[in-house]
C-alpha cells in the first residue's frame, strides 16, 4: 500500500481567526481586569478589587462617606503601601480616624497579606454614585395570565417559582 500524499492544489484548512471565541461568549468580568489594569496601575491599584469591593471590605456605613483614591507602594516592594482615601467631610474623617485599625485590618485581610500599612485621608467631594433603577410598573392581570399560561407545563416547585419571577420581570420591562 502506497501512502497517499496531499495534492498540490489542495487548500489548507481554514484557521480560526478568533480563537478566544471558540468556547462561546466571554464573560465581561473575566476581561475587565485586563482592560483596566493599565489605567488603575498608574494610580497604584494593581487590580480593581479594592475599588469594586470597597463597600464589602469596609462596610456600607464607612463606604458611604469614604472612597479609595490611590495606593502608593514603597519602591521595589509589594507590601507596606499607603492607601489614600477621600472623605466627604470633617466628621467623617474623625470617624475614620477612630476606626483606622479595624479598617486597615479588614483591607489586609481582603488582600491576604500586609498590603496596607498606612492610611491617609483628604477631605473633598466623593464621586457620584450610580442611581438606583426606577421601580418597575405593576403587572396587569392579562400579562400575569400570559406568564402563567407559558409556565403551565412546569410542575410546582423552585423552578416554577423562578420562571414565574423571570416572566413577571420580563413582562414589566416590556419584553
Amino acid at each position: 500500500m502506497v501512502p497517499r500524499t496531499p495534492s498540490k492544489t489542495a487548500e489548507p484548512a481554514p484557521v480560526a481567526k478568533y480563537n478566544r471565541f471558540r468556547q462561546g461568549p466571554v464573560n465581561i468580568g473575566n476581561i475587565t481586569g485586563r482592560l483596566t489594569r493599565p489605567a488603575l496601575g498608574k494610580r497604584g491599584f494593581a487590580g480593581a478589587e479594592i475599588l469594586t469591593h470597597w463597600p464589602n471590605i469596609v462596610g456600607p456605613e464607612l463606604a458611604a462617606f469614604a472612597c479609595p483614591l490611590q495606593v502608593k507602594y514603597p519602591k521595589g516592594r509589594n507590601a507596606g503601601a499607603t492607601l489614600h482615601l477621600r472623605v466627604s467631610h470633617g466628621a467623617a474623617a474623625a470617624m475614620l480616624q477612630m476606626k483606622l485599625p479595624a479598617v486597615m485590618e479588614r483591607i489586609n485581610r481582603f488582600f491576604g497579606y500586609e498590603a496596607i500599612s498606612k492610611i491617609e485621608a483628604a477631605q473633598g467631594p466623593l464621586p457620584p454614585r450610580p442611581k438606583a433603577p426606577a421601580p418597575l410598573p405593576p403587572l396587569s392581570e392579562t400579562a400575569l395570565a400570559a406568564v402563567e399560561s407559558r409556565i403551565s407545563g412546569v410542575s410546582p416547585g423552585p423552578l416554577r417559582d423562578a420562571l414565574m419571577k423571570l416572566g413577571k420581570t420580563l413582562q414589566q420591562r416590556g419584553r
